[in-house]
């Protein structure tokens, strides 16, 4: 059963990142938070023991750039990692709401784009509730450790 809540945890994070048309994210530039709660990691890991906790539309600078991961501080002094599946380098200005840049972050929310949103839009149908319910799992970091050794997809597992 949890091999199964940290697949879809993993599938998840897969369908943000390949359907969010992103704004570059850049090492001394600033990025926002798009996902609706994000952990902030000391190292580039899922499995680490999270550090704190941003939400959806926070604005952090970017410090560093380790392969798919942004060291970042936020305005609360936070310092860690985050996934670049979970930050935009589409930046809210303090009076822009209502922009294009707005409705891109609240798609990629959802991990939609502009054109895809729009196809649903379109008068279908959908189970929202079960996005909603994907949204509210949670998997603890030495839960999911434990699956990527088990799995071998981290150094000590075994055949």
């Amino acid at each position: 059963m949890k091999n199964s809540v940290v697949l879809i945890v993993c599938l998840a994070i897969l369908t943000v990142n390949v359907f969010a048309d992103d704004t570059a994210i850049e090492v001394g530039g600033s990025a926002t938070v798009k996902i609706r709660e994000q952990y902030i990691f000391p190292t580039p890991v899922f499995y680490a023991q999270p550090v704190g906790e941003l939400v959806f539309g926070s604005v952090v600078d970017i410090t560093g750039e380790q392969g798919e991961w942004f060291s970042i501080k936020a305005d609360n002094g936070l310092e860690g990692w985050a996934h670049t599946t979970a930050l935009t380098g589409a930046v809210l200005s303090q009076g822009s709401q209502g922009t294009d840049d707005s409705d891109m972050i609240m798609l990629a929310g959802r991990g939609f784009n502009s054109d895809v949103e729009g196809s649903y839009a379109s008068g279908k149908d959908l189970p929202w509730n079960t996005v909603d319910a994907i949204e509210n799992i949670t998997v603890e970091p030495a839960v999911l450790e434990e699956f990527l050794v088990d799995g071998l997809l981290l150094e000590g597992g075994t055949q």
